[in-house]
């Protein structure tokens, strides 16, 4: 049986509470010794480190060689290097990836470097009217490939990154049309989501994505259906989104990270709602937070002392600020002794 990857921290967790579970004498030492064998500690991952810095070295130094020299070559010859480039470095990363992974690994980061770079270069050789959004778009294409064939998060980031590069580009500096292609590539990110098993930062990015999506799209279409109440409009479908996103059934690694966002959407629409809806709005949906906080959400208080503070901002004319602290300070506490008492219920330490 292969052992089970750890980090340090966690090995010396499960080995101080083994040793506590051997001297209250819960499990005999053959037995603890058995469980501590089924795990290994992760080793610093050194080789990749060096080996990608290596590789973004190689690709900036090699770009800027070739842009110093670019002017005194003919077009031919620009088209080739960079075709060449191209091939030679993702062709040696596939015949030297069994032997050895991480060099391989590096090679490819170079090849995305180099098409990217070969898409600005090629555009601006034979003044190709391409859109500056599109040129990221094609680059996006060219690594979303490669990041399903390393089956590397950090590619697919990187990926996730041009495709923010690429709609928020389409709508505030191309304002031309609705960046559509990317509703081709949300569904491929979550298929390789899935089978990554959702790590946290990439899953946090490309949720991120799908948010900045939407609201681009209800900037782009409500204001043409409603032009005096657009904000509004706008807010309220986001606070529903944010209230769906903690609800909504997902893996549990997937879930943690979609709540958090779900929270901060729904809490910063709703403070945005508060200047439309007054105070009604306002107490419902303190009501609702006391609900979510009672259910254990930590990120509700924080929405709750953002709206402390907004409604400080507006009450500095006629209410003192000492009398709003005052009030925010005996709301805290309150929390405070909610959750001690909570923990105390279920016998659990703070």
């Amino acid at each position: 049986m292969n052992k089970r990857q750890i980090t340090k921290k966690q090995y010396d967790f499960l080995e101080h509470e083994l040793k506590y579970l051997k001297k209250e004498q819960f499990i005999e030492e053959k037995e603890s010794d058995r469980i501590l064998s089924i795990y290994q500690v992760k080793n610093v991952p050194f080789i990749t480190v060096l080996a990608a810095i290596g590789a973004l070295l190689i690709g900036l130094g090699v770009l800027m060689f070739v842009a110093s020299n670019w002017m005194y070559l003919t077009k031919p010859v620009k088209l080739v290097i960079i075709i060449l480039l191209l091939i030679l470095v993702n062709t040696a990363g596939v015949f030297v990836s069994k032997e050895f992974p991480k060099t391989a690994r590096s090679l490819h980061y170079i090849g995305i470097l180099v098409f990217g770079a070969g898409i600005f270069l090629i555009e601006q050789m034979f003044n190709i009217s391409i859109n500056f959004n599109n040129s990221f778009l094609l680059w996006a294409i060219g690594t979303i490939i490669i990041g399903w064939y390393l089956k590397d998060t950090a590619v697919l980031l990187f990926t996730t990154i041009l495709l923010f590069i690429y709609i928020n580009g389409s709508m505030f500096l191309d304002e031309k049309s609705y960046p559509l292609a990317i509703l081709l590539f949300l569904p491929s990110l979550y298929v390789l989501l899935r089978g990554f098993s959702y790590p946290v930062t990439l899953t946090f990015f490309i949720n991120a994505l799908s948010i900045n999506t939407f609201v681009l799209f209800l900037l782009e279409f409500v204001p043409k259906l409603s032009p005096d109440h657009s904000a509004t409009i706008i807010s309220g479908i986001l606070f529903i989104m944010g209230i769906f996103l903690i609800y909504i059934p997902l893996p549990l690694r997937a879930e943690r990270v979609t709540r958090i966002q779900g929270h901060i959407l729904h809490g910063i629409t709703a403070i945005i709602l508060t200047f439309d809806f007054g105070l009604w709005f306002s107490l419902f949906y303190f009501i609702f937070l006391l609900y979510l906080i009672q259910k254990g959400s930590l990120t509700s208080i924080v929405i709750i002392c953002a709206l402390i503070f907004r409604y400080y901002l507006n009450s500095l004319e006629f209410l003192p600020t000492s009398f709003t602290f005052i009030i925010g300070g005996i709301i805290l506490l309150g929390f405070g002794f909610f959750f001690e008492k909570q923990r105390k219920k279920r016998g659990g330490n703070y």
